[in-house]
């Protein structure tokens, strides 16, 4: 490339060739796989939405406001056993009404239900139940700018696995019920 300056009547005329960048080795970023716990946490969030989201046709809502709730009416409405099957009934073991999965769908609704922040239920909502993507989460919450949006989702995670924690799991709680 050739550069050519004036000055006061005395032209300069230079051949200057471009600075190339040094060369740099391509940085390889490591994708760390999720760990068991985020993994088992975002399996319960799907267990979640699977729960919640149940069509009609499949059992759920009508008159009330669980599928369990249904059943339960069921088991109490229908008619007794005949008297020679009432001792065999009374030594079987219990069935449980609910299945795992569905029990540990309600569960998360009630933890998710005693989070304090507003904001904070209508991102995982958005996020797990209705499955928009995380850019798109603000237009559910309310005086929350752009930036802060990651900040809300983050802090909802959080305090949604520690309520969970403190609640334990499914099998902990059969355990006691037993």
């Amino acid at each position: 490339m050739n550069v050519e300056i004036e000055v006061d009547g005395v032209r300069f005329a230079e051949v200057v060739e471009p600075v190339k960048p040094m060369w740099r080795a391509p940085q390889r970023r490591e994708v760390r796989s999720a760990s068991p716990r985020r993994q088992e946490f975002q399996a319960r969030l799907a267990n979640w939405r699977k729960v919640v989201n149940r069509p009609v046709s499949a059992g759920g809502a009508s008159q009330y406001c669980a599928g369990w709730a249904k059943l339960y009416v069921h088991l109490r409405t229908m008619e007794a056993p005949p008297a020679g099957d009432q001792a065999a009934e009374k030594i079987k073991p219990l069935n449980p009404l609910v299945a795992s999965d569905e029990l540990d769908g309600w569960l998360v609704e009630a933890a998710w239900r005693t989070l304090g922040d507003s904001n904070e239920r209508q991102a995982l909502k958005a996020l797990y139940i209705y499955q928009w993507p995380a850019d798109q989460v603000r237009r559910f919450l309310r005086g929350v700018r752009g930036p802060h949006v990651p900040l809300i989702i983050a802090k909802a995670e959080r305090n949604l696995e520690e309520i969970l924690e403190r609640l334990g799991n499914v099998e902990a709680i059969r355990g006691q019920m037993a």
